[in-house]
């Protein structure tokens, strides 16, 4: 979907700045955590969580930070599957905004810790068996301008311009389906792109860029 979160290569945002840390404060390796084990626990897959992270409301998004959006879309993906409802989430929210000591609730359950570990020690696999590809390594391809109204992987400042195919990948999961709950596959390239083609004649005439594409969002140049 066409969103502000889709900011790649947009202009007026400053160079993204560099930080090592993986978490600045307790409660976002605590979200970070309840991401795993709700994974874990198969109450979501990673397309439907990047596409309720979509769904902020543009100022919210832009105003939050990396954790505060993952906590968002956590908590509207726990509501419409079910798991928690929103009377309950905001007397939760009123519970700790009234008593800042509130003990924050607890319970062990060693299946859970089990199945937790596994996820953080299993590598994910998004490759299945699908088409075979229309293109191969060398092809010239063009990016369909495509602006569909629920989620995609492809970047909006790839789109109506012309790369070059560098690997072929084997089918892979379908992002714009496995966010609305349909598994399906595709075959998936790397794609390069000279960067003048993306942002102008006056950039690096050597600099490439290189974008993971569906064959879906790909098409034939015009002659």
């Amino acid at each position: 979907m066409d969103g502000v979160h889709d900011m790649g290569g947009m202009h007026g945002f400053g160079p993204v700045p560099e930080d090592d840390a993986q978490f600045h404060a307790d409660w976002e390796r605590a979200v970070y955590g309840m991401d795993k084990i709700a994974k874990a626990e198969g109450w979501f897959n990673i397309d439907e969580k990047r596409h309720a992270i979509e769904r902020m409301e543009p100022a919210d998004y832009l105003g939050a930070t990396y954790f505060e959006r993952w906590l968002d879309g956590l908590e509207r993906l726990l509501v419409e599957k079910g798991h928690v409802t929103e009377t309950e989430l905001a007397a939760a929210r009123a519970e700790f905004e009234d008593d800042g000591d509130t003990a924050v609730p607890e319970r062990e359950s060693e299946a859970l810790v089990r199945a937790v570990r596994e996820a953080f020690g299993t590598d994910s696999d998004f490759e299945r068996d699908g088409p075979e590809p229309s293109f191969e390594v060398g092809d010239r391809v063009r990016v369909r301008n495509d602006h569909p109204e629920g989620h995609t992987r492809c970047p909006r400042y790839v789109r109506r311009t012309e790369g070059e195919v560098v690997s072929v990948h084997g089918a892979h999961v379908l992002p714009d389906a496995s966010a609305h709950g349909e598994e399906r596959a595709e075959p998936l390239y790397t794609v390069g792109f000279a960067a003048g083609e993306l942002w102008g004649p006056d950039r690096e005439a050597d600099d490439t860029v290189h974008v993971d594409l569906w064959e879906g969002y790909l098409e034939e140049p015009e002659p």
